[in-house]
């Protein structure tokens, strides 16, 4: 945000003045001394102001504003006129420009406005200074347009003064009146338009001559004017040679200075393709093929000026007709339109070269631009531009190239995979090139190319189903042959995601899957990074409910492994691996006995340490181990006590945190229940109470604790409990449960 618009805000403000500053502006309002006002400047505007001084210069302005508007307006321009020196004048500019004219002209007294429009046309005749004029002429423009909003007020003298200076030989006045048109606010250019009808002519003449004026400033400045007088050239004979007029005026400035006028005068024609796009809607394709001219050209552009012409283009795509205009072109314009963003993503980051960190700007332009050319062009279209650009970006000798390519791949596959996957032999011809990235010579690449690989999009998902043996080769030889951290990071993730997604029997078709399995261990055991280490094992645990006969190999060799792993301090380790013991434990593995005395002292371990674990950072490991008890329970009774550790797991129960863990773990105390497990009801049925209370919950909870097969279970499961209780024991079974466990618990009594 500028500073002006700062200080505007901060004037805008409704906060009340003390009597005694009230007192002070109006006497140095109402003074012929200039000299607190010009403090005030100094104050307001100097470049490195003090903090105090500047902040009591505000305050003045905010209360002059708010209790004597009249007297500090007159103040302002009786300074602007009669300043003796430009610094002055400027600064009286300034702050009337911050004051905002639109909020204080409609309060002026009538006498006042008459008094300062008289002021304003005798100024202009007077300022030499045309840097003052620059910063008047905003205002100017700001206080015509609040005039003109109201409809019972003209000021025809200044229009004259205005249009007779467009029409002068003198630089400085013609100018001045092209800015004040261009400064036109939006809200009442037609209202002054139709006060200038009279002035085609002259207005005509005088913007075509400055258009090919030789002074830049000038012609900038008459883009501006175009821009906020164009419906004054209704007349498509006008409109096209005004345009055409600026067109050639806008190579003129792209040839004979640094940049910077061309870019100033291009975004006062992005300005007129948003703001008026019926006009040019004719024009629209000839626009088209003029920007890409100017972007392809070998002049040396530097990226700004590139990016500040292809800006027209873009604009287009915001505006529904000129949408259209822009498929409407041939394919190799549209191939030459898509090149522009697909050379700005080549200011891609070398991680290792930190000269190119500035470029990272122009990358996220290029990737923003290409998304939205993309939605705009749509359809078969886009993935007939993207198939081309596709086949030279991806077989580029340039690494950055090729990343490139791999971000319009992304981009394509976001909202187009379905037409990628219909268009004839599109897979078979990316893919074959894709997959080269996966062993490329870059890093840059080989990341972009594996983060593309966990999209959640359809294309990937064809991927991953046509092309599954090839992926998990390329995935398998991937981690074999990168050294980089980053890399391999990427790759363990996109097998992760390709095996979350893909055919359950993936990895039982793919012949060397115990390859992976190796692979992933060895992760493991050479303690790598823990974001790394936690997708191993999320990755083992998925290879382990799989593919049966590659689990079992998998616990003979998750065990050991998974059990110093639940000792890691990260959460995300340690649920994982407390997982993976699950698993092995419901697999009914052999290689779990000798090990079941460690399992239990760490599962203890868990349990105790984790008192409040509701509101630990290790609320899921609780679930977990919990669940690990259950199956161990379940599978394997013959090697613990079941009369002690059945009710023990049963008094952890029911589990809130980890969702799957707490379905599973519900569902097998139903199939306990139901088959009356000697274990879990206890001696006497002493433990039945409990039993009650978890399906209570649980039902409590709908299907977010349970299936809902296991809640239909557990309904009819308290039916029957409910009809066994003895009428007895009914009143000191609702005694132990609160309100809302009884609540839940009658009806099945009635039952």
């Amino acid at each position: 945000m500028s500073t002006v618009n700062t200080f505007k805000e901060i004037m805008e403000s409704d906060k009340e003045f003390p009597t005694e500053l009230q007192s002070i502006t109006f006497q140095i309002l109402s003074s012929n001394d200039t000299a607190h006002m010009e403090a005030i400047f100094y104050n307001l505007f100097s470049p490195e102001p003090k903090p105090k001084p500047h902040s009591e210069a505000l305050a003045f302005l905010q209360c002059s504003k708010k209790y004597h508007p009249d007297l500090l307006f007159i103040k302002l321009f009786f300074l602007l006129r009669c300043g003796a020196t430009p610094l002055t004048r400027a600064n009286s500019a300034r702050a009337l420009h911050l004051l905002s004219t639109p909020d204080i002209w409609p309060k002026l007294k009538p006498v006042a406005q008459a008094s300062l429009k008289a002021h304003f046309t005798a100024y202009l005749k007077e300022e030499t200074s045309l840097h003052v004029l620059r910063l008047v002429a905003p205002v100017l423009a700001e206080t015509l347009s609040i005039i003109y909003k109201d409809h019972q007020q003209h000021w025809p003298e200044v229009l004259d003064f205005l249009v007779s200076f467009t029409a002068s030989n003198d630089d400085k006045s013609r100018e001045t009146a092209l800015l004040v048109f261009a400064n036109l606010r939006k809200d009442c250019r037609l209202r002054v338009s139709d006060a200038l009808r009279g002035a085609v002519p002259v207005l005509r003449t005088s913007f075509m001559e400055s258009l090919g004026s030789s002074n830049a400033d000038i012609q900038v400045a008459a883009f501006g004017a175009v821009v906020s007088l164009v419906r004054l050239f209704s007349d498509p004979c006008v409109f096209h040679e005004l345009l055409r007029a600026m067109m050639v005026a806008a190579f003129a400035l792209l040839h004979g200075s640094d940049g910077s006028y061309f870019r100033r005068a291009f975004a006062e024609m992005v300005r007129l393709v948003m703001e008026e796009p019926a006009p040019l809607k004719p024009y629209a394709s000839d626009m088209v093929l003029d920007v890409l001219q100017i972007v392809e050209s070998d002049a040396g552009l530097s990226i700004v000026t590139q990016q500040a012409a292809f800006e027209l283009v873009m604009a287009m795509t915001e505006v529904e007709d000129y949408a259209t205009v822009l498929k409407s072109h041939n394919h190799q314009t549209l191939v030459r339109v898509f090149m522009i963003p697909m050379k700005m993503l080549m200011f891609v980051e070398d991680e290792d070269d930190k000269k190119e960190k500035d470029g990272s700007g122009v990358y996220k332009v290029g990737l923003k631009w290409l998304n939205r050319l993309c939605v705009t062009v749509g359809g078969d279209i886009v993935v007939n531009i993207g198939c081309h650009i596709l086949k030279i970006f991806l077989d580029s000798q340039h690494w950055k190239k090729r990343h490139a390519g791999i971000a319009l791949l992304t981009v394509l596959s976001k909202d187009f995979s379905d037409e990628m996957v219909m268009r004839e032999n599109f897979l078979m011809e990316v893919v074959t090139k894709f997959f080269k990235s996966f062993q490329d010579c870059h890093d840059r690449v080989r990341l972009a190319a594996f983060s593309f690989m966990q999209m959640p999009t359809n294309f990937v998902q064809a991927m991953h189903v046509l092309y599954h043996h090839r992926l998990m080769h390329a995935f398998a030889a991937a981690l074999d042959t990168t050294q980089n951290y980053k890399v391999k990071e990427q790759t363990a993730s996109a097998m992760l995601f390709f095996l979350k997604t893909t055919l359950p029997d993936s990895l039982t078709l793919y012949k060397n899957a115990d390859v992976i399995t190796n692979k992933f261990l060895s992760i493991l055991k050479g303690k790598e990074g823990a974001k790394l280490r936690s997708i191993a094992l999320v990755t083992l645990n998925i290879i382990a409910q799989q593919c049966h006969e590659l689990a079992h190999k998998y616990c003979s060799s998750y065990l050991p492994i998974l059990l110093e792993e639940c000792q890691d301090n990260n959460s995300e380790i340690k649920e994982e691996a407390t997982r993976g013991i699950r698993i092995c434990a419901e697999l009914g593995t052999p290689h779990l006995k000798p090990l079941v005395n460690r399992i239990l002292s760490y599962l203890s371990s868990v349990l105790i340490k984790e008192p409040n674990h509701s509101i630990s950072e290790n609320a899921k490991v609780y679930d977990i181990a919990v669940s690990v008890l259950g199956r161990i329970c379940e599978f394997h009774r013959d090697t613990i006590d079941g009369s002690k550790i059945v009710p023990a797991w049963l008094s952890c129960l029911p589990l809130k945190n980890d969702l799957i863990e707490a379905k599973l773990m519900h569902e097998q105390l139903c199939l306990m229940v139901a088959r009356l497990d000697k274990d879990l009801s206890g001696a006497g049925n002493q433990n039945l109470l409990k039993v009650l209370v978890v399906f209570l919950e649980v039902v409590d909870n709908g299907d977010k604790l349970a299936s809902p097969q296991t809640i239909t279970q557990m309904n009819n499961l308290l039916r029957q409990l409910g009809r066994n209780i003895p009428r007895t024991a009914i009143n000191t079974v609702l005694f132990s449960l609160n309100d809302r466990q009884r609540e839940l618990l009658l009806p099945f009594l009635a039952s």
